[in-house]
């Protein structure tokens, strides 16, 4: 026979260990985590009212007149996929000035569209709002051959 006083911390334990996603762990305060949550929000949770609520007030109007995440990420953020892991470049990063109000974080998009593979860099302008980092200005592939 169990004994049920067993059972509880056990589970408790095997609930601690339970892996969040990669692309939203690291420390939560950081500009990184926010940026990497708000495309989290668009690519993978198809929610665009988590997006606007990591966004500026302009980035979030601009997002309000798109009717769903596979559009804001077509027309706003210029990168469609069926599926993406999300990960933050990481190399050559200064400490940022320990960020001050804004700064830049440059994020690795890997994943697939259409059945195929696309690899894309977005460098994300982040700016703090009241404590919060939220996503400003999403600008392209800073590699990319195209300039717009």
């Amino acid at each position: 026979m169990t004994k049920p006083w067993l059972i509880v911390p056990f589970l408790l334990l095997l609930l601690s260990c339970a892996e969040d996603n990669t692309a939203l762990s690291g420390n939560f305060a950081a500009p990184e985590h926010a940026a990497a949550e708000f495309f989290d929000a668009i690519y993978n949770q198809n929610d665009l009212e988590l997006a606007k609520s990591l966004s500026s007030q302009s980035l979030a109007e601009l997002i309000e007149h798109y009717a769903t995440p596979r559009q804001v990420a077509r027309t706003v953020i210029n990168m469609s996929y069926d599926e993406v892991t999300i990960n933050v470049n990481r190399a050559g990063q200064n400490l940022r000035e320990q960020y001050g109000d804004a700064t830049e974080v440059m994020l690795v998009f890997t994943g697939t569209f259409d059945n195929r593979t696309v690899n894309e860099m977005r460098v994300v302008r982040m700016v703090r709002v009241r404590g919060r980092w939220l996503v400003d200005e999403i600008l392209n592939d800073p590699y990319s051959k195209v300039q717009t």
